[in-house]
């Protein structure tokens, strides 16, 4: 390499040049033949310029030149340390062969790659540092060798004593190197480590087989896509979807003209669920999840139900929502819950129908176990208990009234001989009677017994058979007293007229008086008897107006004041204002009141008062008229109740026994009832009730009877 001088180097040559050639001008000018000594001179400096001046020249080429160098390899020390300390910093691996393919340079990167220091491989042929890549390496050297274009290697798997027995994987890329002069100086290698990338693929490879075989395992299909400005879009779908709907798969891969879903997709939504279906898909919020049942329309027409659980993401980057959903087939489980829902229909229909034909049997009835516990009972069974439901509890317990109080012994029999029975029970206290039939019941098939026991409330066919036979002896004694009564009338009418005309012909003699008084009672007694006797045997006439009765109540009570002034037995009225009125014979009413007043008053002792009080009352659901007289006598024997009102039964001296016989018939007439009893204060009380027309405007509870 040549160097040439400077700028400065040839001012300054030329600089002394120019003194030179003055000083030779002088010396020539100034010297002469006796003195060549200025020429000599001058000569002499003129060689030993024209020597010394390139000499000096060339000196300062050379420092110049010395320094450039320096500097030069000063810059090529720092370009190749720069060069090593970038190789050494990249992740990539680098390594420079010869033409011979001996590693002349080995970054830090490829050396902890190979698991080898840089030192181990300089100077070494690529197959003895490690052989079996170098096998591998030198194929692809020696090509990248040949050609200017970059050999590149995709996948390389080798082993490395960094990581003996274990598998890496590498992405390689040779290029060979020329130099100055455009000779081949080597080739260079580039290798990045892909093994954990490609480990990633494999495991990512190897999820996507699971979740694929799950996927087309599950019964469900899924979908999903991005809800951008509340649509759809990026719509994708697993193949399980042809399992449910029958569609292929790949009807639904292809997307809507707007990028939506495939049309397919939203019409095989049943129509009735559409707009539900969208507005719930499209109205997801992020992080939100729904969930809704709706209808599809299978490829062969059928319709299935589905269940839709949608969940959306937080928004993305862009805005975007990410929404998954799981489509599940519930079309067996839909029909199994109608089915069970018919089915429970039914059967709470058929449970309604027989508690309802259960309740509208009229006699009440319960259901026993062969424990004596009540299982089932009707409305009327459950009203003779007060209203209550005893179920659950044995009916020994729960039984303190008439007519379930009567129980414990059937039953107790039923056990022995599993048969039925049969029993008539009646409620000293209400006076009714019940008729119990209890049936013991095998289960065909089971051990479950069970006791059927059904009241049956005989108090009015009772009374009616009572009845009955009242009238029909009534008939019989009534033709027969009549008949009786017409023959004795005309004979005591004779012996009336008989004992006036003795009297009138004898005149008032003071020995015949007493006899005469007798005879005169005599007839009166009989008189009054025919006239109850005619009362007891006269048909009804059917006079019947409808009007208050405490008229006839009073018209009562004034004929039987005399009666109670002379037995010295006062009479209270209570009677109240506003009555409803009855229907009602006045004239044959009139006669029960006084036939009650008299009663009352000759049972009571000189001093008595008997009270008589009017009210109103509800019973069996209509309203009655309550007429109370209560006397101050001893009362009603128990014994005599049950017969007090049998024809000429009577305990009182003089007395027909036929009052209370004409008074039952009379109310019977007017469907009234006649009650006796005893009041807790002493004396008999007797109840008459007449049912009244309208209703009243106040009522007296029945309890009240009997205050």
């Amino acid at each position: 390499m040549h160097e040439f001088p400077s700028r400065s180097q040839m001012l300054l040559a030329a600089f002394t040049a120019a003194a030179l050639a003055a000083l030779i001008e002088w010396a020539w000018t100034s010297a002469d033949a006796a003195n060549p000594l200025p020429r000599i001179l001058a000569t002499s400096a003129l060689v030993l310029t024209c020597a010394g001046v390139p000499a000096l020249l060339l000196a300062h080429a050379r420092e110049r030149t010395r320094r450039e160098r320096d500097a030069a390899l000063r810059s090529a020390g720092d370009s190749s340390a720069l060069r090593d300390a970038l190789m050494d910093v990249t992740p990539v691996g680098f390594a420079f062969f010869d033409r011979n393919l001996r590693y002349i340079h080995v970054n830090t990167a490829l050396a902890a790659m190979n698991g080898l220091p840089a030192g181990g491989h300089l100077g070494r042929h690529v197959t003895e540092v490690m052989p079996e890549l170098g096998r591998l390496l030198a194929p692809r050297l020696e090509r990248a060798l040949g050609t200017d274009a970059p050999v590149q290697d995709t996948c390389l798997e080798v082993e490395t004593p960094a990581a003996p027995g274990e598998p890496r994987f590498w992405f390689g890329s040779y290029s060979r190197v020329r130099g100055a002069g455009g000779e081949v100086l080597g080739v260079i290698a580039s290798l990045s480590e892909l093994t954990e990338r490609m480990r990633a693929e494999q495991s990512l490879q190897e999820h996507e087989g699971r979740l694929d075989v799950l996927t087309r395992s599950l019964p469900d299909y899924l979908w999903g896509g991005k809800l951008r400005d509340g649509r759809l879009r990026d719509f994708y779908c697993t193949p399980v979807i042809e399992r449910t709907t029958g569609y292929p798969a790949s009807a639904f891969v292809e997307p809507s003209p707007g990028g939506g879903p495939p049309r397919l997709w939203a019409e095989m939504i049943h129509p009735e669920d559409r707009a539900r279906y969208r507005s719930r898909i499209e109205s997801l919020a992020p992080g939100s999840e729904v969930e809704l049942e709706h209808r599809l329309i299978c490829a062969d027409g059928r319709v299935r139900w589905v269940r839709s659980r949608a969940a959306a993401s937080a928004r993305d980057t862009q805005g975007e929502l990410h929404v998954g959903c799981v489509v599940t087939d519930i079309t067996d489980r839909y029909l199994a819950d109608e089915l069970r829902q018919r089915l429970h229909d039914s059967f709470r229909r058929s449970a309604q129908e027989w508690t309802r034909t259960f309740d509208a049997v009229a006699a009440p009835l319960l259901v026993l176990g062969a424990d004596g516990v009540i299982h089932r009972l009707n409305a009327p069974a459950c009203a003779l208990f007060g209203g209550l439901d005893p179920s659950g509890q044995p009916l020994s317990t729960a039984a303190s009234m008439p007519p379930w109080s009567s129980t414990p012994p059937l039953i107790d029999e039923l056990r022995r001989t599993h048969g039925t029975i049969t029993r008539e029970v009646t409620d000293p206290r209400s006076r009714r009677t019940w008729e119990l039939s209890a049936a013991w019941v095998d289960e065909a098939g089971g051990d479950d017994s069970r006791i059927i026991l059904v009241a049956t409330e005989v108090t009015r066919l009772l009374e009616l058979q009572a009845s009955l036979r009242r009238s029909e002896t009534m008939a019989v004694m009534g033709a027969i007293v009549a008949g009786v009564a017409h023959e004795v009338r005309n004979p005591l009418f004779s012996i009336s007229a008989v004992v006036d005309a003795v009297e009138a012909t004898v005149g008032q003699r003071a020995d015949l008086a007493p006899y005469m008084d007798v005879l005169r009672g005599e007839v009166r007694r009989l008189n009054h008897l025919t006239q109850e006797l005619f009362e007891y045997g006269r048909p009804t006439r059917g006079e019947w107006v409808e009007g208050p009765v405490r008229p006839v109540v009073e018209e009562a009570l004034a004929a039987c004041a005399l009666t109670g002034e002379q037995a010295r037995v006062a009479v209270a009225p209570l009677l109240t204002e506003s009555l409803p009125p009855v229907r009602m014979d006045s004239r044959r009413l009139f006669h029960v009141f006084r036939n009650v007043l008299e009663n009352a008053v000759q049972h009571s002792p000189a001093g008595a008062t008997v009270r008589v009080s009017t009210a109103v009352l509800e019973e069996e659901g209509r309203a009655w008229v309550r007429c109370t007289v209560r006397d101050g006598g001893p009362g009603f024997r128990e014994e005599d109740l049950p017969h007090v009102f049998e024809p000429f039964f009577s305990k009182r001296r003089g007395g027909t026994g036929l009052g209370l016989s004409i008074v039952q018939r009379i109310l019977e007439e007017h469907q009234g009832a006649i009650r006796l009893g005893n009041h807790p204060e002493g004396g008999a009380e007797v109840t008459l009730l007449l049912p009244a027309v309208s209703s009243p405007p106040a009522t007296v509870p029945l309890d009240s009877l009997a205050s």
